[in-house]
């Protein structure tokens, strides 16, 4: 009897132990994704002044710059549109990457409304991409307002000036960039650590059962 406990025992440690690999397994081939936003340029510096850029339906901004080896999922300008009501429009963002070698290929279109909650907002829009969006990235953000709409949101810029950014409206060159937070993208494996741990626990549990049981059948 006492043999047959042990046994149902054991087999259910092992049982636990592939289940255990199993959720290590899987956690590996199906990560989760974190988020973690990022300041690009969020407080003025000493003397540094706010401009406003007037989002008309005819009004498009090219802003490029560098996120390095951050993975970006999305980006978060700064509007104000100087009201209680909030704009019903969409804010649209469209972005290329800059490869190696100077091709900017264009990786698509993310848009988003405008938060109702606040007259002066970062608005989030996920940006779409295929694998790592990093690097070199120009953003190319507009608004499209809804119809017969005829106040618009303004984009907030500084006059900082930086070799590092790009700002270009309608064409001609900006004196300074944007105030924006950015979005950076992480493949996460929360339970990795934890179903290894488990398992080679059960395991070694399992194994000195059957060391165990071995040696008081042989007494």
């Amino acid at each position: 009897m006492k043999e047959w406990i042990a046994q149902r025992k054991r087999i259910g440690i092992w049982a636990g132990a592939a289940l255990a690999a199993l959720v290590f397994v899987l956690s590996s081939l199906f990560p989760k994704t974190s988020y973690h936003v990022e300041k690009y340029h969020v407080v003025l510096e000493e003397g540094e002044q706010e401009r406003d850029i007037v989002l008309t339906p005819e009004t498009t901004v090219l802003f490029s710059f560098s996120v390095g080896e951050t993975n970006v999922g999305g980006v978060q300008p700064c509007l104000d549109w100087g009201a209680e009501s909030c704009p019903p429009g969409v804010l649209c963002v469209d972005v290329w990457q800059v490869s190696a070698d100077g091709e900017q290929d264009y990786v698509g279109q993310g848009s988003a409304p405008l938060n109702a909650g606040l007259r002066r907002s970062y608005t989030y829009v996920a940006l779409p991409h295929e694998g790592a969006l990093c690097g070199e990235l120009i953003l190319a953000i507009r608004y499209a307002p809804a119809e017969g709409e005829e106040s618009y949101p303004s984009l907030i810029a500084t006059d900082r000036d930086m070799d590092e950014c790009l700002t270009v409206v309608n064409g001609e060159p900006y004196a300074g960039d944007l105030l924006m937070y950015y979005a950076s993208e992480q493949d996460t494996y929360p339970l990795l650590f934890d179903a290894k741990l488990i398992c080679l626990l059960l395991i070694c549990v399992a194994l000195t059962m059957g060391n165990a049981q071995k040696k008081e059948v042989r007494r």
